[in-house]
C-alpha cells in the first residue's frame, strides 16, 4: 500500500506519505470505512475497467480522499 498526498502550502507537488491521521467524527469513520468496502467490492467485480473513486465528507472542510485501482495505476 502506498499513501500519496498534498499539503495545503503546495496542492501541485504529490508525495508519498509514511503516515497519514485522520481526526473526524464516528459517522465520518463509518463513511469512509462503508466507502473503502465500496471500492474494494467494485475493483473485484469490474476489474481494470474500475480505475478511482472520490470519497466525499459531509464536513465543511474535506480534504479529497481518493482510492484508485493498483492494476490500473503504475504507482
Amino acid at each position: 500500500m502506498k499513501i500519496y498526498g498534498r499539503t495545503l502550502k503546495n496542492d501541485s507537488e504529490l508525495e508519498i506519505l509514511s503516515e497519514a491521521t485522520l481526526v473526524t467524527e464516528t459517522s465520518t469513520l463509518r463513511d469512509l470505512a462503508s466507502f473503502l468496502y465500496r471500492c474494494a467490492d467494485a475493483i473485484e467485480e469490474q476489474g481494470e475497467s474500475w480505475e478511482h473513486e472520490h470519497f466525499e465528507s459531509n464536513e465543511a472542510i474535506s480534504p479529497h480522499f481518493v482510492v484508485y485501482n493498483p492494476n490500473v495505476v503504475n504507482t
